[in-house]
């Protein structure tokens, strides 16, 4: 079993420079990672991370609400419903977390950890927003958006785009990039006339990446999801 890393101890100073923020009420970042499952087994430790989920899962939807509107001022509300749920799913926040390393800090009881705890997308999720809830008590709102901002919104709204337009996503890396604007080529074509089978091309800056689809533009897409599945 693990024992916890933190007050003064590497693994906590890690973890704080991972995130960007350095918590003055240290309880509130012991309570984030600390899962039910260890509690239970440790009757030395008073709480876990279940209320602070509660907390972050609203601070999340308040955050999330307020930067989609601001970000979409055209979009309708069904538009920003599914903006909002994409962004606060389980798979997309437990995504995020993985990119935090998140889960190697959190404490686990000897069976959850055995089963694979660690990697859990439920565990990560609620992790993640426990974390965000103890930044809001600790820091207030500023530090909490900040932290939604870099770790959460940014990295996952920029993947959303990426699947939803993967041809714009990837012109738009090209230019911020100083490289040339993508060029597409169809290199076969196969098939009868009525199911036509194409590969693109697309090369952006000197490296070529090939998609396949039954359409030209399929295939594009597909090329350009590729390339951006290998660039960012």
């Amino acid at each position: 079993m693990k024992k916890f890393p933190f007050d003064k101890t590497q693994g906590r100073r890690t973890l704080e420079k991972q995130i960007g923020y350095r918590f003055k009420k240290k309880a509130l970042l012991e309570a984030a990672l600390t899962h039910p499952s260890y509690r239970y087994e440790n009757s030395a430790e008073s709480g876990d991370n279940q209320r602070l989920e509660f907390l972050g899962d609203s601070v999340l939807g308040l955050l999330a609400a307020d930067r989609l509107t601001a970000k979409y001022a055209e979009a309708d509300e069904g538009e920003l419903t599914q903006r909002k749920s994409s962004i606060a799913s389980g798979r997309a926040l437990a995504t995020a977390a993985r990119g935090l390393g998140l889960g190697e800090h959190l404490l686990l009881g000897r069976g959850e950890a055995a089963n694979g705890g660690a990697d859990r997308e439920s565990n990560l999720e609620d992790l993640l927003e426990a974390l965000l809830g103890a930044i809001w008590l600790d820091g207030g709102l500023k530090a909490a958006r900040r932290f939604f901002e870099t770790h959460i919104f940014q990295p996952l709204e920029t993947g959303e785009t990426a699947s939803l337009n993967p041809k714009g996503t990837l012109q738009e890396f090209a230019q911020k990039n100083g490289f040339p604007i993508p060029e597409y080529q169809v290199v076969e074509e196969s098939g009868p006339n009525h199911a036509r089978q194409f590969t693109v091309e697309v090369t952006v800056n000197h490296f070529a990446y090939r998609g396949e689809g039954t359409g030209r533009r399929i295939a594009e897409k597909n090329a350009a999801a590729k390339a951006l599945r290998s660039l960012l």
